[in-house]
């Protein structure tokens, strides 16, 4: 059988489906509502494959054959049909993956003061709980499910700031006129991660000495990277991005002194801070096992620890440890708290050891560091935790 016009224009429903072919491989199929589609069947490497072409009459007879010699000639080539067939289709939608990648290149990257924290959550949540869907067709309830497995994962706070990402991205889309409206914009925080309210944990001595203690243990089996960004987290009071994307050159073992650059802190300025013996120890410790730039490297010997690494393994070990609900941040916390409680630290002092911006006009008309006094802080503190241990 060759086909013709007339042929595939008079072919009738019946009360199933059902299909007629010609030696080509070209066939039609025609529904019971008496809609009409092309099909090729073909064989490639031993295996009977079947692939659509279009809807009759709005793909015709010529163009259907036509259609078929492109896929014939793809074959010779070892090239299957329809996997090409499907490589070009996404080519074509408009997926949350192109926007993000567009929304980071065009704006992140160039009005953001931490762009490389944009740049991992699309990497390592973003892209791939929705990477490959079609913008177009997103709706809230996919947008949902995929950040309650973030929750699930145990994970909230960082569902709620990949919800705020995700609406930021595509209020770019709606401004460049890729979607009519956002599709996140009716989704609470309050709804996936809750609210959040302001934690207030300080550690006491005693907790701080058991937790030093126990990552000296056999018992710790946490890596040399997340045991030392602990002690240095309690020793310096450092956010953990600080101590994440910290590299080698930003640390002066000679004069004691680890300049934080302004683009891995929070207020975007650049934070100096003093070196005891005993944080140049365990930073010592670190740099023996090193052979990247980064003080503390991640699986991939060229990227820094992975953000989620040092919280997942702060929360295997409470128990252990028998010191429940604590976090990195709390010990930046509990170091402020510290200092100021135990030490009588001045709370400017205590202000500019955490590397945060004076108010406004503090800001403008003094520029003094306090370098000294932000040493001695440390050096107080240090000892303070060499007494505890």
């Amino acid at each position: 059988m060759k086909f013709i016009d007339s042929f595939i224009k008079n072919l009738k429903p019946e009360s199933n489906w059902y299909e007629k072919t010609e030696s080509s491989g070209l066939g039609i199929r025609v529904m019971p509502s008496g809609n009409k589609s092309w099909i090729y069947r073909y064989t490639l490497n031993g295996k009977r494959q079947k692939m659509t072409l279009g809807k009759y009459p709005a793909v015709g007879l010529k163009q259907a054959r036509d259609l078929i010699l492109q896929a014939q000639r793809l074959k010779e080539q070892g090239i299957n049909p329809i996997e090409h067939q499907k490589q070009e289709k996404s080519q074509d939608i408009y997926t949350v993956e192109k926007l993000c990648h567009e929304w980071y290149q065009t704006y992140v990257s160039k009005h953001r003061k931490k762009p490389l924290h944009i740049k991992q959550q699309i990497a390592s949540n973003i892209i791939p709980l929705l990477g490959d869907k079609d913008l177009t067709k997103l709706q809230a309830v996919d947008i949902s499910r995929a950040l309650d497995s973030i929750v699930v994962r145990g994970a909230p706070i960082l569902a709620n700031r990949v919800l705020s990402s995700l609406k930021q991205a595509f209020n770019f889309a709606v401004s460049r006129g890729n979607i009519s409206q956002n599709p996140a914009a009716s989704i609470r925080a309050r709804d996936i991660g809750g609210l959040e309210k302001p934690r207030e944990r300080v550690l006491t001595l005693d907790e701080i000495k058991t937790i030093w203690h126990f990552l000296g243990s056999a018992n710790c089996h946490m890596s040399v990277q997340t045991k030392s960004a602990i002690k240095i987290i309690i020793l310096t009071g450092v956010r953990t991005a600080e101590i994440r994307l910290a590299t080698w050159d930003n640390i002066d073992f000679e004069n004691a002194l680890w300049t934080v650059p302004s683009a891995h802190t929070k207020g975007g300025i650049t934070v100096k801070i003093h070196l005891s013996e005993l944080t140049k120890s365990v930073l010592k410790e670190l740099c023996a096992v090193s052979d990247t730039s980064f003080v503390l490297t991640g699986l991939d010997s060229n990227k820094p620890l992975d953000e989620n690494a040092l919280p997942r393994a702060i929360k295997r070990i409470q128990d252990r440890v028998n010191i429940p609900e604590w976090t990195a941040h709390d010990l930046r916390r509990t170091f402020a708290t510290q200092l100021g409680e135990t030490l009588n630290v001045d709370p400017v002092v205590i202000e500019k050891c955490l590397g945060h911006k004076m108010p406004r006009i503090m800001a403008t008309y003094n520029k003094n560091e306090m370098l000294p006094q932000r040493k001695e802080a440390l050096e107080q503190w240090s000892n303070k935790i060499r007494e505890l241990i």
